[in-house]
């Protein structure tokens, strides 16, 4: 799945899923602090993204990420906080310093190594920053 995805589509999904975490509802303005990027960016991606069939929005309305959206993000995210917690527990690097350094290598790791790291580090639970790692079977 996550082949068919750009790193900026998996970026925005991510942040959707991220975002909703934390306050449930998510707005063009919440993506663009989050990614900092501009809120004209944001809506041209967005439209991007529906045009896909990974968000819907209407006018005035939340974002909400589509099934399809919904397992993209899974997996992005299930990515990112398993690379975290090999960075954290297995090469020491401080929790606070774990986000970028994933961030770079989870558009570049294939769903097998992600699935054998997981196996290797024991099937996670949750990250260096206490939140729930999703299960990700593909």
């Amino acid at each position: 799945m996550s082949t068919s995805l750009t790193a900026t589509r998996e970026d925005y999904l991510r942040a959707i899923r991220r975002i909703k975490e934390e306050q449930k509802i998510v707005g063009i303005t919440d993506i663009s602090k989050y990614l900092k990027l501009s809120k004209s960016t944001v809506s041209e991606r967005l439209q991007e993204l529906m045009q896909a069939g990974l968000v819907k929005k209407s006018a005035y309305s939340p974002i909400v990420l589509t099934e399809r959206g919904n397992r993209a993000a899974d997996l992005i995210t299930h990515k990112h906080r398993i690379i975290e917690v090999f960075l954290h527990k297995t090469l020491k690097i401080p929790s606070g310093k774990v986000h970028k350094e994933a961030h770079r290598l989870e558009h570049a790791m294939s769903d097998d190594v992600i699935k054998r790291l997981a196996r290797f580090l024991k099937n996670p639970k949750y990250d260096p920053h206490g939140r729930r790692i999703p299960k990700y079977s593909s």
